[in-house]
């Protein structure tokens, strides 16, 4: 399987453990960097794109490839970067799509992640017909007719209007994102469904929420905790949905407590 594209932070660092974090949909692997500089000290940092998104822009799927990408397959792709770096096992945390990521490592690749966490995430993202929906738009009108909604679920109240630069660059590498990239990340959110397997998660994996992310709320985040043998929940004040960008700082020390750094 062909590693997803990556970020290394610290690649001089090669005796430090490996943590791989993975991204939202539409965003690139800047998203993660004021939490991942922050963690250097600790691990090897590397973060990954999403197929087609960020430094994979040139590889973005075309038109008859976009229905076939599963987060299943992204899962594996994740896998085969720690293999290309030497890497039998390692860390993972990654934030929507990435979140469900993070759980299907925790139970088809156990056997290669030490801890994980899933942050505003959960175990179903929506109906398919959501989904078929947002396909339909961004073929009609792109990416950048997404902004509008997306901000206001990204970020908590007033974030943009403080923030002068982090929110608004993560808002216009969606915008840029290629069509069809964007597309075939949604198809794979439309099959992706384990919601019936949260249980049989058996690894330490830490559950984060925003306190304004009502997509996935703090309440059904902490339940996805309680439903695992070794869950561990933690909630990020005024913060959405893009919480590493929001308050990086607190996202940084949750994983760092977590991950035992």
């Amino acid at each position: 399987m062909k590693p997803l594209a990556y970020r290394i932070l610290n690649a001089t660092d090669s005796d430090l453990p490996l943590l791989i974090l993975g991204t939202p949909l539409g965003t690139a692997s800047t998203v993660w960097a004021s939490v991942g500089y922050r963690l250097v000290e600790h691990f090897r940092v590397v973060i990954t794109e999403l197929p087609g998104h960020g430094l994979d822009a040139a590889n973005a799927p075309q038109n008859g490839e976009a229905a076939n990408l599963t987060v299943d397959q992204i899962a594996q792709r994740t896998v085969a970067v720690a293999d290309s770096l030497d890497a039998q096992k390692f860390f993972y945390a990654g934030c929507s799509i990435s979140g469900g990521v993070a759980q299907i490592l925790a139970l088809d690749h156990a056997d290669r992640v030490e801890r994980v966490a899933a942050v505003c995430t959960a175990p179903k993202f929506g109906e398919p017909d959501s989904w078929h929906d947002r396909i339909a738009t961004v073929r009609e009108d792109g990416t950048r007719s997404l902004l509008p909604d997306t901000a206001d679920r990204w970020f908590a109240a007033g974030f943009l209007d403080d923030d002068i630069a982090a929110g608004h660059m993560v808002l216009e590498d969606m915008a840029t994102t290629s069509d069809q990239a964007y597309i075939a990340c949604c198809a794979a959110l439309a099959t992706y469904d384990i919601t019936d397997r949260v249980s049989n998660i058996d690894i330490p994996i830490l559950y984060m929420a925003g306190a304004q992310d009502y997509g996935n709320d703090p309440d059904s985040m902490r339940e996805l905790s309680r439903q695992t043998s070794q869950g561990a929940f933690a909630v990020i004040p005024d913060a959405a949905h893009i919480v590493m960008v929001e308050h990086p700082e607190l996202v940084a020390d949750h994983l760092a407590s977590f991950m035992g750094s």
